[in-house]
């Protein structure tokens, strides 16, 4: 409360909600770049299975729309979504820095120069978590002929799907949290703040997923655009677990520092 992180979450729902599209157009345009064009739309297709279940259409048909006959990679329409696009990083890079504690020092240049880099970081990291999950399908189908061969029907396919998720959501929540506020740390593997917003975040989605299902009245309030109006919710609430881990992480360390001195 003290460090406002439900008007930060807000703050920062709105910005990557008009962030997302430019964004999703840079990754085309490095995807159409890129040797293997064909698979945007399986790529586009995995993107939104992470999306509330009232939104995937929605955000489907809008990425495919625009999406459609990728831009050069290096044309200037492209280097101005890539400025729309980082927005959303300059709010998530001030409201970590608030939420951590630490006064915002960076220039206004500066902080934009990092946001651009973490636009074009953000996407390849998407594009290389689908090429390890792809990956991943690939030997799953090879390791399940041989231990059919075998005689072994069962195995916990879903668990480590769900694991190699689990993995590559954390690492991608400790990139964030270690590069874009304003302060220096030791670089730390899968700190516990990052497992709680991962963990947090498969069961938020899973919980807007039921209340839309069962007890929601979305479509009837807003319409046409319940659909937007859900994924800026689930935005929103997936801003204020980013932060909340943020706020633990800071007590933690304060509690070590107070540890120490004493």
């Amino acid at each position: 409360m003290a460090d406002d992180c439900m008007d930060l979450a807000a703050q920062m729902s709105f910005y990557f909600a008009l962030s997302i599209f430019p964004f999703l157009l840079v990754v085309a345009s490095i995807v159409g770049w890129l040797p293997f064009t064909n698979v945007w739309q399986t790529f586009a297709e995995w993107i939104i299975t992470y999306l509330p279940t009232d939104s995937r259409h929605l955000l489907f048909s809008t990425i495919v729309d625009l999406t459609h006959g990728y831009k050069s990679f290096f044309s200037l329409g492209v280097l101005g979504m890539v400025w729309s696009a980082s927005s959303g990083f300059v709010s998530l890079m001030e409201s970590l820095s608030k939420t951590h504690g630490v006064p915002e020092t960076r220039s206004f240049a500066r902080k934009h120069v990092i946001a651009v880099i973490a636009t074009f970081g953000a996407a390849f990291f998407f594009i290389a978590s689908f090429a390890v999950i792809t990956l991943g399908h690939w030997l799953r189908s090879a390791i399940a002929g041989t231990l059919t061969s075998q005689g072994v029907t069962h195995f916990p396919w879903e668990a480590v799907r769900f694991a190699a998720t689990l993995v590559i959501m954390c690492i991608g929540v400790d990139l964030v949290d270690h590069f874009l506020p304003d302060m220096k740390r030791p670089w730390r593997w899968f700190p516990v703040s990052s497992i709680i917003v991962s963990l947090t975040f498969v069961g938020a989605t899973e919980a807007v997923n039921f209340y839309m299902r069962h007890t929601s009245s979305f479509s009837k309030v807003y319409g046409a655009i319940a659909g937007f109006i859900i994924f800026l919710t689930w935005v929103y609430i997936a801003s204020l677990v980013l932060l909340i881990a943020a706020e633990a992480e800071k007590a933690a360390r304060n509690a070590e520092g107070r540890g120490a001195s004493a």
